[in-house]
């Protein structure tokens, strides 16, 4: 108990290059924080997708390529299919917004919450959206964010279509994570753009179905990749968790990256440690000469200053992944495209390890000066200021 009491008088003694130490320590760690969190967010979006047995399919071409409406009638009547919609990204900005802040798509009223079967609505506010042409609903925690009311009007002007939409806000959904999402009628869009000409127009974008069982998967990709492979428009069918994974895919090696970032980064945070370690055992020579002199053993020695430097660095890594927690909630609130998941869903054994790196550092920048304080002599300590 003394040995920690001393450890922390040590530690407040130069509360400057303490709170400084401290404080380089946090935000690189926040840093590493946020991005170790965007990827624990796309492994969670695969792994949650896992459980409702759905796929995806696009054409071929990907994104760019068009996917016929007609085939979401055609998978809705196969064997081993629940339900299947039509999911077409619009791509609209909200108002005046020079950014789109929330994800729109056109799918079909009538069936989408059998393909989402785990998204709730009430009844009336179905049947709402069913009678409403122009009619929409979003996620409810969008509609808190945005102070939306039911029968507010939602303008939108699109970045990929030309035809603009005058959407009624009819109804919420609740989904188990913030979607960030509304969602209205297919038909309305396409109309719209067969009206004005536009391109565009009978293309279902994406092709969303959910299956009886998760083994009926395997052979449902096959079968619906096969009905189209020497069509004009071929598909490629995939589980709704690979789906999620190709987007991670499509960033390329980010995780190699992200660790290379944090070797750099634990390297340097090391280096400015040890220094503020250095710095204060200089400063006490003559007091641990004299602690040596009074019978104060070397190991004893060297556990107080690697446990005061291991305090100042853990101090630093709570600090920090306190802030990197804070930024991927703000980020989840504000983007939830790109952070599916609040903290509360993504907290694990990889906070525990951004922690034990923290504390890692503290032991590693203070090994040097405890090796030289416990090797000094006590007349040498003392003849210094002598």
């Amino acid at each position: 108990m003394k040995t920690l009491k001393y450890i922390w008088r040590n530690v407040m003694r130069n509360k400057l290059r303490t709170t400084l130490t401290i404080l380089s320590i946090g935000f690189s760690l926040a840093l590493m924080t946020v991005l170790h969190g965007f990827m624990v967010t796309q492994s969670a979006w695969g792994d949650e997708a896992k459980k409702y047995n759905r796929i995806v399919a696009l054409n071929i071409q990907g994104f760019s390529g068009r996917l016929p409406i007609a085939y979401v009638e055609k998978v809705r009547g196969m064997e081993g299919i629940v339900d299947a919609v039509p999911y077409a990204w619009y791509g609209g900005l909200y108002k005046d917004e020079a950014q789109m802040s929330f994800a729109q798509f056109a799918t079909d009223a009538e069936h989408a919450f059998n393909v989402w079967d785990e998204f709730k609505i009430t009844p009336d506010e179905h049947k709402a959206w069913l009678a409403d042409k122009q009619g929409c609903v979003a996620d409810r925690t969008l509609a808190e964010q945005q102070g939306w009311k039911l029968g507010d009007k939602i303008p939108l002007r699109s970045t990929f279509y030309t035809f603009p939409l005058d959407l009624n806000l009819v109804g919420f959904f609740d989904a188990p994570n913030n979607t960030g999402q509304i969602w209205f009628h297919w038909k309305y869009l396409d109309e719209g753009l067969r009206n004005t000409n536009a391109r565009g127009d009978g293309n279902a974008g994406m092709l969303y179905a959910k299956t009886r069982t998760a083994a009926v998967i395997p052979d449902l990709v096959k079968k619906i990749d096969a009905e189209y492979a020497s069509s004009e428009h071929p598909v490629r069918t995939q589980t709704e968790a690979a789906f999620a994974q190709m987007f991670s895919d499509m960033m390329g090696n980010v995780q190699g990256f992200i660790q290379s970032i944090g070797i750099a980064v634990v390297f340097s945070l090391s280096l400015v440690a040890a220094n503020a370690m250095a710095m204060s055992m200089r400063e006490r020579t003559t007091e641990i000469a004299v602690l040596k002199a009074i019978g104060f053993p070397r190991s004893r020695v060297m556990r107080m200053i690697l446990g005061e430097s291991c305090l100042i660095a853990l101090l630093g890594g709570i600090l920090g992944v306190s802030i990197g927690c804070a930024f991927l909630e703000l980020g989840h609130r504000a983007n939830p495209q790109l952070f599916a998941f609040g903290v509360k869903a993504l907290v694990g054994p990889w906070m525990l390890v951004l922690l034990a790196v923290s504390a890692g550092i503290g032991l590693v920048s203070g090994i040097v000066p405890s090796v030289r304080a416990a090797q000094l002599s006590v007349i040498d300590g003392l003849r210094r200021v002598v």
